[in-house]
């Protein structure tokens, strides 16, 4: 091969190796600037700054929201000086989440607060909770999320991840409340049912199939159209005994939910 070819082709494929990652962070913007255009014609906008860390990409987003929409919401480069929390994922997971495969709140789905998730939350150096910090998160998932007016997400079973050891969709979140939609296959057992004990009331509403479960020590089985009342404190398990899914919705609320 010529001399003067092999350094064109070198020339190639270095700058194809070089492009790629500015390539990558380049969509990731764009895709992070349709959420940031959405967030400020979103009426549930507040004033806030946090952080986006995209495959080690970092962005940090400032809005200024009045209570009247549009708020004015801005996104620049790297993190601010001051400590902030920040939004962590890869890629894909990004795509997803733009592209409707999965919510915000779903990919960001956990048993225990110690689990990591698709999308996480972390901190930088200094950054100190304060008293409010679920009533200011939780809703901030859902509507920076979210796009449209009014927001929706799909809730079949192919828009879950695995939580508390059945697929589900998390449907809302809030400062002491947290709602989803649980998917449970068919014959997935008491033998394969967590017994879960919180310091909050739930209520399950079975939207198709039968569930079955304890409350203490009593049993009860509900189809759809029907509820049950979990009290706070008291174990509870719950499974599917039928050859048919089980789907149900899954609210929880009161101090500590």
């Amino acid at each position: 091969m010529p001399k003067q070819l092999k350094m064109r082709l070198f020339a190639m494929i270095l700058s194809l190796c070089c492009s790629a990652p500015a390539l990558a962070a380049d969509a990731a913007e764009t895709i992070l600037q349709r959420f940031v255009d959405d967030y400020a014609r979103d009426p549930m906008a507040t004033s806030i700054t946090f952080g986006i860390e995209i495959d080690g990409q970092r962005w940090h987003v400032v809005s200024d929201a009045d209570g009247a929409a549009p708020a004015t919401v801005e996104m620049h480069n790297g993190f601010p000086e001051l400590p902030v929390f920040y939004f962590t994922a890869s890629g894909e997971i990004l795509k997803q989440i733009d592209q409707g495969a999965i919510s915000g709140l779903t990919a960001m789905g956990a048993a225990t607060s110690d689990q990591a998730t698709p999308l996480d939350v972390l901190y930088t150096d200094g950054y100190q909770r304060p008293a409010d910090y679920d009533a200011i998160l939780r809703p901030l998932i859902f509507h920076f999320w979210t796009r449209g007016l009014p927001e929706t997400i799909p809730l079949g079973i192919q828009h879950s991840r695995a939580i508390h050891g059945a697929p589900a969709v998390v449907m809302y979140y809030d400062k002491d409340f947290r709602s989803a939609v649980y998917h449970v296959p068919p014959r997935l057992g008491r033998d394969m049912a967590p017994t879960l004990t919180v310091p909050f009331p739930r209520v399950l509403v079975v939207m198709s199939g039968t569930m079955t479960g304890t409350v203490g020590a009593h049993d009860f089985m509900i189809s759809h159209g029907e509820l049950v009342f979990l009290p706070p404190n008291i174990p509870a398990q719950l499974w599917n005994d039928g050859d048919e899914p089980l789907q149900f919705m899954f609210l929880m609320f009161g101090d500590g939910a």
